[in-house]
């Protein structure tokens, strides 16, 4: 007659996290695991006997979705934060024999809130992220762009970024339940601030032509000493002083606003002699 073994296995219950497609294994004989929510999980037993039966009974938190009977199964775990959730395992050996159960509880953690805040900026300005929930985290373009931009991971500050470009900027947190987000930013285009100044003799008329953005205004840069005035509608200079050449500028006002400026020559009066009768 067949004598049934009376002695209990101890049985290494360890938990394989799956955390940013990384598979971390922790072979702890911990009585208490956490997971993050929304995760699928393998589990498995260290040491066991392939010749043993092993039955997973989950109490609650998620679904056993494969490796049942065997010694290592995968819990799919829903989006429901708390626990302790229990993974009980209890095995059968070739002699029918049943061993005492097994058990880990499991907790469920919330993921990390990697929300922020992109917002749409003008061309070589700053560009920061902000409102960042969980700090810590790094940023990368996704897709990458094809030209030289770069971005700072840690602040999410584009660089280079090229005018009329739409960037999709991802931040993904670190910590034990990571998570990730992606928000676009739009890199605006600076006004055109160009105009169109003529040479022109003391006294005549000499307002600036080809303003390609109204709305703005022109000023002395830098401010002559004469008296000279400008008008900041037309670009008109009065006063202008005969063999001078006058830098102006134009400023626009939209709300990605350029500067832009240019030298304007007064030519010299001519110095007629007197007339003589001989």
């Amino acid at each position: 007659m067949k004598t049934k073994s009376k002695f209990l296995k101890i049985i290494t219950l360890s938990l394989l996290f799956l955390v940013s497609n990384t598979i971390i294994a922790q072979t702890s004989t911990s009585p208490t695991q956490l997971v993050c929510i929304g995760s699928t999980e393998p589990y498995l037993l260290n040491p066991s006997n392939p010749t043993s039966n092993y039955q997973w009974v989950l109490s609650s938190g998620g679904t056993i979705i494969s490796g049942q009977g065997s010694d290592a199964i995968t819990i799919d775990w829903n989006m429901v934060v708390g626990g302790p959730h229990t993974l009980t395992v209890t095995e059968t050996d070739a002699n029918g024999c049943a061993g005492l159960p097994k058990t880990v509880d499991v907790t469920l953690n919330i993921l990390d809130d990697a929300a922020f805040t992109l917002t749409d900026y003008c061309e070589g300005a700053t560009n920061s992220a902000t409102a960042i929930i969980t700090t810590g985290g790094g940023f990368t373009f996704n897709p990458l762009p094809t030209g030289t931009e770069t971005i700072n991971a840690t602040t999410g500050e584009i660089t280079g970024g090229v005018a009329g470009t739409s960037y999709s900027v991802e931040y993904i947190t670190s910590g034990f339940c990571p998570d990730n987000s992606i928000a676009t930013v739009t890199v605006n285009n600076l006004d055109d601030a160009s105009f169109f100044l003529t040479d022109h003799c003391v006294g005549s008329a000499n307002s600036a032509t080809a303003i390609a953005t109204v709305g703005g205004s022109f000023v002395f840069n830098p401010i002559p000493t004469g008296g000279e005035s400008i008008d900041p509608v037309t670009g008109e200079i009065t006063g202008g002083l005969s063999g001078i050449s006058y830098t102006v500028e134009y400023s626009t006002t939209g709300v990605c606003p350029d500067t832009q400026s240019q030298n304007v020559l007064i030519y010299t009066t001519p110095a007629t002699g007197p007339i003589f009768h001989n």
